[in-house]
């Protein structure tokens, strides 16, 4: 019983660790992110470039934080629906 428990303990931090250093926010092409996402960008912001991108995939879910010249920042879910947007005064 006794090393059952041992066991089951090494288990569960190696999966915490396993979790923990998963690829979880990330910096990604435009190419990566979800079609309806670079289809919402292309038509709303045609003239703003794209800074950068990022993914932050957590254990149950997945968003894209897409940064653009003039301060804007939108967040996408992982189909690529708005979720929130930002811009830096």
């Amino acid at each position: 019983m006794k090393k059952l428990a041992i066991v089951t303990v090494i288990a569960l931090l190696g999966l915490t660790a396993f979790i923990a250093c998963g690829d979880r926010d990330a910096i990604i092409t435009t190419e990566q992110l979800p079609p309806a996402a670079k289809t919402y960008l292309e038509q709303n912001y045609p003239d703003r470039s794209i800074l950068y991108a990022k993914k932050d995939a957590e254990l149950f879910q997945t968003t894209y934080k897409v940064h653009l010249d003039g301060g804007l920042e939108v967040e996408f879910d992982k189909d690529g629906q708005i979720k929130d947007m930002d811009i830096d005064d």
